[in-house]
C-alpha cells in the first residue's frame, strides 16, 4: 500500500529535529535535479553505448566463448583421463 501523503508528513514531523533537516536538505536537492528530456537522454544512451560498445558482447559471441572453454575442459579432462590411464596399467 502506497502511504497518503498526510502518512508520510506525520512521519517525517516525528522524526528528530537533525533528522528532519536532513530530509529537508535532501528534498531540495532532489527538487533541483534537471528534469532531461526524452531525447537528451537517448544522446546518452547512445553516447554510453558508443563509448563502452568494447564491453559488452552479443550473445552469440558469448556462447562461442563458453563453447571454446568447454572445449578446452574436454581436452584437459580427456588428457588427464589418458595419463590415469597410463599410469594405472
Amino acid at each position: 500500500m502506497i502511504p497518503t501523503f498526510d502518512q508520510v508528513l506525520s512521519q517525517a514531523l516525528a522524526l528528530p529535529l537533525m533528522d528532519r533537516i536532513r530530509l529537508a536538505s535532501l528534498l531540495i536537492q532532489w527538487d533541483r535535479t534537471p528534469v532531461i528530456s526524452v531525447e537528451e537522454r537517448r544522446a546518452r544512451i547512445r553516447k554510453f553505448r558508443g563509448k563502452y560498445k568494447y564491453l559488452f558482447s552479443s550473445v552469440d559471441e558469448f556462447m562461442a566463448r563458453k563453447r571454446e572453454e568447454v572445449e578446452l575442459e574436454e581436452r584437459r579432462y580427456e588428457e588427464r583421463q589418458r595419463r590415469r590411464e597410463g599410469i594405472e596399467q
